[in-house]
């Protein structure tokens, strides 16, 4: 068991963690901080003009995934290309994004709270986008 709030990892313990085990390196953890600084703390505006806060913890969180924590700036990508937005469960929403890096085609979702805070961001295939669509609540905004 690790420490942190009734004995579960935080978002920051987690990566500090991955960085101990060689599993992340310190350098990719400082290129994500930066870019959060320079580009996140002061929150994204999606399409639909809704402002999104992201806090470290938040960033620590997203950044467990390795093609994240490689390239931050898919995590403003993914906001600012928003096209469709969910209702979900305890006044959550989910957020359906897609933009191209070169020739490829990326999707992620992600889950907003009430507040506005980015809560988690997933890089996701097509499949499963039509998934969420399928499973989430009813649309609240698209493009």
């Amino acid at each position: 068991m690790y420490p942190g709030a009734g004995g579960a990892e935080t978002p920051q313990e987690r990566i500090q963690r991955l960085v101990t085990e060689g599993r992340k390196t310190r350098e990719e953890v400082e290129l994500a901080e930066a870019f959060w600084r320079e580009r996140l703390r002061s929150g994204v505006q999606l399409p639909n003009g809704d402002l999104i806060q992201i806090s470290r913890a938040d960033l620590y969180h997203v950044i467990v995934d390795d093609r994240i924590s490689r390239e931050p700036q898919r995590i403003e990508r993914a906001l600012l290309s928003a096209f469709e937005m969910r209702e979900t469960e305890g006044g959550r929403r989910l957020v359906l994004s897609s933009w191209q890096e070169g020739e490829r085609e990326r999707l992620a979702a992600l889950i907003i709270d009430a507040s506005n805070n980015l809560r988690s961001l997933h890089l996701i295939d097509r499949r499963r986008l039509e998934r969420y669509r399928r499973q989430a609540g009813p649309i609240l905004w698209t493009q």
